[in-house]
């Protein structure tokens, strides 16, 4: 409770010391926050590396798959290009032979006109010689030797005749079989001709494809890059940041330590102090002094001593008074001192305890709020909290009480009345 650190003789720390290391203390928990935050954020910063080199990996994939499937188009259109072009010089031998059959075809065409020619001037010749046969040799010589002229002059026409006939017929066997040898090679070069175009083509479309696939490779390989350069930047920036804050909180925590000493310092010193007061009070030196009424404009409607208690029923022991006042009312320090502490729930709900000189307490309970911290010093008169009705309590009040060295006093002493000890506290 709060009156037994006043009991104890226990002194909060200076309060310069206290708001200094509350300070300090409330820098390191946002610090703390903040280095919270960064870690989630490093780690978010991992979990990007770590999908960027995935999709690197997946890029690297693709990459050699690419590179690859480029050497592969590139052998097929180097391959295709030689068997085009091979199909081409093949194309071109058999436009070749084609020509020259187309030559040798026309110098066959001109020697069987030739012997058709020939032909032509013996029929003309032996029309103009008339019929001549054996018969008109006989019955038409006059004496052996013109039937012997006659006879060889016949048989020579015979002969001639027949070898020019003979010549028009295998000259003309010739021309037949070269036009069949011309239509062969027609065929071929056109065969040839298709195939080199059509392999001409694979070679074009190999190459496409290998200059396409090479566009990926160097795109796949700048993506693969830039993944790994953001990646890399964000969780540089991330750690730089975690290192800042870290370095912070190392200099807080010095600084906290450095405070803390200072407080337990001055906490020695205030206790001393007390200790000094506590044996001087033993001696005989009492405050005389009066206070400041804590409800201005309001008088006291509870006082000290044994009464049946409001809410339970039970005898109890009242150690102090009760003021009536509306919620949300300011209470008022009854003199200057140092706020040691502020308790929350419990029998007295929101209250405040102050320690003054010579051994002098004062205990504000059932607030609304407190206005006050912990280590503050306050002068007479200022607000230390607001009326209200926290703990046990049947409506908005305050619970005042005075203790000197812990022990309960009639607040009425410092405002005209008997200054005694509570009797049922002792």
């Amino acid at each position: 409770m709060a009156l037994a650190v006043v009991a104890t003789g226990a002194v909060v720390p200076a309060p310069a010391s206290a708001d200094n290391l509350d300070s300090i203390k409330s820098a390191q928990k946002a610090n703390g926050n903040k280095i919270e935050d960064t870690e989630q954020a490093l780690e978010g910063a991992k979990k990007r590396i770590r999908k960027a080199v995935n999709a690197a990996t997946i890029a690297q994939r693709k990459f050699e798959n690419a590179q690859r499937e480029k050497k592969s188009a590139q052998r097929e259109a180097r391959r295709s290009a030689a068997v085009a072009d091979q199909l081409q010089r093949e194309a071109a031998h058999a436009a070749s032979d084609y020509a020259l059959g187309i030559r040798a075809k026309d110098r066959i065409q001109k020697k069987l006109n030739s012997q058709r020619n020939d032909m032509d001037s013996v029929a003309r010749a032996v029309y103009l010689q008339g019929p001549i046969n054996e018969l008109d040799v006989i019955f038409n010589t006059n004496s052996p030797a013109d039937f012997t002229a006659n006879l060889v002059a016949v048989d020579y026409i015979s002969r001639q005749q027949q070898n020019v006939e003979t010549a028009i017929m295998v000259t003309q066997a010739e021309v037949n079989m070269q036009e069949v040898r011309l239509k062969e090679l027609s065929s071929k070069a056109s065969v040839a001709s298709d195939r080199a175009r059509v392999q001409l083509r694979k070679a074009e479309q190999a190459l496409a494809k290998a200059t396409a696939k090479q566009r990926e490779v160097v795109k796949l390989r700048a993506a693969k890059k830039l993944a790994l350069k953001k990646a890399r930047q964000y969780a540089g920036q991330v750690k730089l940041r975690y290192e800042r804050l870290k370095k912070e909180e190392r200099r807080l925590q010095a600084a906290a330590k450095k405070a803390v000493a200072a407080a337990k310092k001055a906490a020695a010193e205030a206790k001393a102090k007390a200790q000094a007061q506590a044996q001087a009070q033993s001696q005989g030196q009492n405050s005389n002094g009066d206070l400041t009424w804590p409800v201005p404009g309001y008088s006291k409607s509870g006082n000290v001593g044994s009464r049946i208690h409001p809410i339970y029923g039970y005898n109890s022991c009242h150690t102090g008074i009760d003021i009536g006042a509306p919620s949300g009312l300011s209470v008022k320090a009854a003199d200057s001192g140092t706020v040691a502490t502020i308790s929350r729930g419990g029998i007295y709900g929101n209250a405040v305890l102050l320690v003054h000189s010579d051994g002098l307490t004062t205990f504000y309970a059932h607030l609304s709020s407190a206005s006050v911290q912990i280590g503050q010093s306050v002068g007479a008169g200022e607000q230390v909290g607001l009326i209200g009705s926290t703990g046990w309590s049947t409506g908005p009040h305050l619970h005042f009480e005075t203790r000197i060295n812990g022990t309960p006093y009639d607040p009425m002493g410092w405002f005209g009345g008997p200054r005694v000890p509570v009797g049922c506290a002792s």
